[in-house]
């Protein structure tokens, strides 16, 4: 099982977290709204990364990742701490996960090939030069084969390279 979670939905309002009688305006409430009508509440704090650093609005489709390992407090709806969210184009998937040496997921599947138009950077949005294996990857594709496991050439990686996970908890 992958360690990261994603829950996709529209966001139906993004307010400061409310915390005893004080707000935290270093940490956003998000409530998403599923294409199940599932809702969830998704908090972003300065520590969570943000593709593209994109302002998250009232209307926005994103993808919220989440460490399924995390405490979590329960509550309706769910309450989640995002490690990671990106804007998905039409037709665009995203997965967040640890990709081996051969440059497949945790659970086996999903494994990427990748290609000269394959942009890669680091989180900081540098560019990355090496070879993303053995690494936490997010990952943004639009197409998989049917084969097991799935297989993508992904347009787009963002690699967090070893260490990363020791100043941001939530890697």
């Amino acid at each position: 099982m992958s360690r990261f979670s994603p829950i996709e939905g529209l966001v139906t309002s993004v307010t400061p977290l409310q915390s005893g009688n004080a707000s935290s305006y270093c940490t956003l409430l998000v409530y998403i709204r599923t294409r199940y009508q599932e809702d969830y509440q998704v908090l972003v704090s300065s520590s969570t990364f943000v593709l593209d650093q994109k302002p998250i609005q009232q209307g926005d489709t994103i993808i919220a990742f989440y460490d399924t390992s995390a405490p979590m407090p329960l509550i309706y709806p769910p309450q989640y701490q995002a490690a990671a969210v990106v804007f998905p184009q039409r037709g665009e998937y995203a997965m967040f996960d640890y990709f081996d040496r051969n440059l497949r997921n945790s659970d086996n599947s999903l494994v990427l090939n990748l290609s000269g138009s394959t942009a890669m950077q680091l989180p900081n949005g540098q560019y990355y030069l090496g070879v993303p294996g053995g690494q936490y990857l997010l990952v943004l594709y639009s197409a998989t084969t049917r084969s097991i496991p799935a297989q993508t050439t992904p347009h787009r990686i963002v690699v967090f390279c070893s260490g990363y996970e020791r100043r941001f908890p939530l890697l």
